[in-house]
């Protein structure tokens, strides 16, 4: 029976790894791994009745309530008598975060299944991996003249928060290696992605990889190496010289001119169309602080923007899909509830991961609320899905004592 249980778990981290591996170059393969490493654990799970415990804490609990709440919410507002209605993305998303925290508490509480070392070897392979074939992917698409690079997701937003996620995990699978030769790896590795970033032209992204790089570094050797840091800088600069005038210069002005345009009154742009959501959310939010519908947010929003609110007009044209924030988002449909759970989420999530001086987690956790300030990620299937793989897979990184 122990030697089932143990294949089980084995098997169980091996989907994972697939899925992680294939998050940028086949979304579809990278649900049905997803999904395949899903039903192992509970079959997992089955087996180890006896040995199931809620303490100590699991991450699984805050994603296990995230998933709780858009069901509830969706049952409440979006389920309408004759059915599901076409809106759906909250009943997906609550579905994949329902079952990935089955996912996640299992490989956390049977973690000791597993060598430790040999897991940090087996992880190293996998982010390797998957790295590698992203940023192969990625650069093909811009040599074949692909205007903003997107990978497999379609989306080169969404690519590009997946893909920066992915390369700090393997560059901190490099660390953990205690290797001279693997950290100037992992120097070229953040170096290489800065520029794959810098070609799926996601500003967010561009913006704060480079900064959650040096932060990861900083909090897993709490110390600076003056002479490689001042190596890495130059590099960087050089970089950044090269790619300013085709690459960062335009991001620059396209912001200027967004932000200039929206003070007149002119919110027909990127960043403008996002001011305009993020105002329309709060005002939803504090319209309806318990919540509700999406239909019910659209009616009250067009009537906001004719009752002396044109300028907020843009707002209306993604008023189906999301506001471009997750508080927002969460406030704007699920009230104050909705958001002391996000809240939750965040919070717990970081507060674990500094506890358990578990920095994959922390920066993957910093960087999911810093991209949600102007997206929802959590809506996203295939986001959703990498974020959750990985979190299962960071949990043998806490130095935690198993009871």
């Amino acid at each position: 029976m122990e030697k089932i249980k143990l294949r089980l778990y084995q098997l169980t981290l091996f989907l994972s790894f697939i899925s992680l591996m294939l998050a940028l170059v086949n979304s579809g393969k990278q649900r049905e791994f997803f999904y395949i490493a899903i039903y192992i654990a509970i079959l997992g799970l089955a087996f180890e009745y006896k040995k199931i415990t809620l303490k100590p804490f699991s991450i699984a609990l805050p994603i296990l309530l995230i998933g709780l709440l858009n069901f509830v919410w969706y049952m409440v507002y979006e389920y309408h008598s004759e059915g599901l209605n076409m809106y759906s993305d909250y009943l997906g998303a609550s579905k994949k975060l329902l079952l990935a925290s089955i996912l996640v508490f299992y490989i956390d509480r049977f973690k000791d299944y597993i060598d430790k070392e040999n897991f940090k070897k087996y992880f190293l392979l996998a982010t390797a991996t998957g790295f590698a074939l992203a940023t192969g992917y990625g650069l093909w698409q811009a040599s074949q003249g692909m205007a903003r690079v997107e990978m497999a997701i379609n989306r080169a937003t969404v690519s590009a928060y997946v893909y920066s996620v992915l390369s700090l995990a393997f560059v901190y699978s490099l660390y953990l290696q205690k290797n001279v030769k693997l950290y100037v790896l992992a120097g070229f590795t953040i170096l290489v992605s800065f520029f794959v970033i810098l070609l799926t032209g996601t500003r967010a992204a561009m913006g704060l990889y480079l900064l959650l790089a040096i932060v990861m570094t900083l909090y897993h050797f709490r110390r600076i190496h003056l002479k490689s840091t001042l190596i890495f800088l130059c590099i960087v600069a050089g970089i950044v010289v090269v790619s300013y005038k085709p690459l960062i210069s335009p991001k620059i002005m396209q912001t200027q001119i967004e932000v200039d345009k929206y003070q007149k009154g002119y919110d027909r742009t990127s960043l403008g169309a996002r001011f305009s959501m993020w105002t329309i959310g709060i005002q939803n939010g504090l319209a309806h602080p318990l919540g509700q519908s999406v239909e019910e947010r659209e009616t009250w929003t067009k009537k906001y923007i004719q009752n002396g609110h044109p300028h907020l007009a843009t707002a209306l044209v993604y008023i189906k899909v999301h506001l471009h924030n997750e508080f927002i988002e969460k406030y704007s449909l699920q009230g104050i509830p909705g958001l002391a759970i996000l809240l939750f989420f965040f919070v717990s999530m970081i507060g674990y991961a500094i506890r358990n001086k578990n920095g994959l987690l922390l920066t993957a956790m910093l960087l999911l609320l810093l991209y949600g300030l102007t997206d929802v990620i959590l809506l996203s299937s295939e986001a959703l899905i990498f974020f959750m793989i990985l979190f299962a897979l960071s949990t043998p990184f806490s130095q935690t004592k198993q009871r």
